[in-house]
């Protein structure tokens, strides 16, 4: 059997169901995170739990997202594509990073002309 999402082999008990689909863990997976970086109200529960916390916003980064921080900190504007080659991620596996950065304020997405740059929050 085969995931009806990534066409990747199934083996007995590692499958998943999303509706009426199967799949294997890592669409599961990729399928329950968030989506879209721009969601004020995930924005505002972060920020209030910063501030209860009191953590500063570094440690709440992983390794890999404290180095795509530093990338667009250094580049000043790079596109998402860039951050991808550089890093060798997915997708996916970007915009889970970038949700991060934006929830914590550190980096934001700008559109100019027809292309959306990661920009460190002003």
């Amino acid at each position: 059997m085969k995931c009806e999402r990534c066409d990747s082999e199934l083996e007995e008990g590692n499958i998943f169901k999303i509706r009426w689909e199967k799949v294997c863990e890592e669409c599961y997976i990729d399928n329950s995170l968030p989506k879209h970086p721009c969601d004020p109200i995930a924005q505002m529960n972060m920020e209030n739990m910063m501030e209860v916390t009191k953590k500063s916003l570094m440690e709440e980064l992983s390794e890999r997202q404290r180095k795509i921080y530093e990338f667009v900190k250094e580049k000043r504007r790079v596109t998402p594509m860039e951050i991808a080659k550089e890093f060798s991620l997915r997708e996916l596996d970007l915009m889970q990073d970038f949700i991060v950065l934006r929830r914590l304020g550190l980096a934001k997405g700008k559109k100019e002309g027809g292309t959306v740059y990661y920009v460190l929050w002003d």
